[in-house]
């Protein structure tokens, strides 16, 4: 489905047109409720929209910022701190509540596999590990991936196709449960509105459809 069928849907299932319902005001639903469908599908399957992205160790920073355009989940960390070495996994840590005074970190852990550490905060990474120098694309992450957002309600590419090698287009199977979600959203702000069976039925539906992955 393109992004003009998927506007069409939309209207035909809300009896609007693109007066009453613009493609303005429909396009942030569509982005909306695509990451919502989205998050749900990972709960099935987690590597479905999983990529990795690298970054560069700076020396002596220890807080690393998540990419922008993560969906839920952060799947793993690696690291390698000196540029000839392989990377190790880095083990995911609950909290921190110790000092993160530098000499104190040093002290307890370790630039080795299974004495470095990670623990998240302010939609960071925050690196317990051995002494930090710089090392190019050091960091590597593998994380879940928000399908793309539309940018508009219109052309002719089909939304299930990843616009590029490194980004996700949203699965077919769920085009029309995204217009049905949207749908359902309008006629919750419109007097009146009732809702068919077929969206009454829609978390069903969407159950059924996340058992293919």
């Amino acid at each position: 489905m393109t992004g003009t069928q998927l506007a069409a849907l939309v209207r035909y299932k809300t009896g609007s047109n693109s007066t009453t319902f613009t493609d303005a005001d429909a396009l942030v639903l569509v982005n909306i409720f695509k990451n919502e469908i989205a998050s749900l599908i990972t709960e099935r399957n987690q590597m479905y929209f999983a990529v990795p992205a690298t970054d560069n160790l700076v020396a002596d920073q220890r807080e690393y910022a998540f990419p922008s355009d993560m969906l839920n989940n952060l799947i793993k960390v690696e690291a390698k701190f000196v540029s000839t070495d392989a990377r190790i996994p880095i083990i995911p840590q609950k909290d921190y509540r110790a000092s993160e005074t530098e000499s104190e970190i040093v002290k307890r852990f370790a630039n080795i596999e299974g004495e470095a550490f990670y623990y998240i905060r302010r939609r960071a990474i925050f690196l317990l590990t051995g002494t930090i120098i710089a090392v190019t694309s050091g960091l590597r992450i593998w994380y879940v991936q928000r399908p793309v957002d539309l940018s508009n309600l219109t052309g002719t590419d089909d939304l299930a196709i990843n616009p590029t090698t490194t980004t996700a287009g949203f699965p077919a199977q769920f085009h029309e449960l995204l217009a049905r979600r949207v749908g359902m959203e309008r006629k919750g702000k419109t007097p009146g509105a009732k809702l068919t069976a077929l969206e009454l039925n829609y978390d069903n539906d969407l159950q059924k459809q996340q058992r293919v992955y």
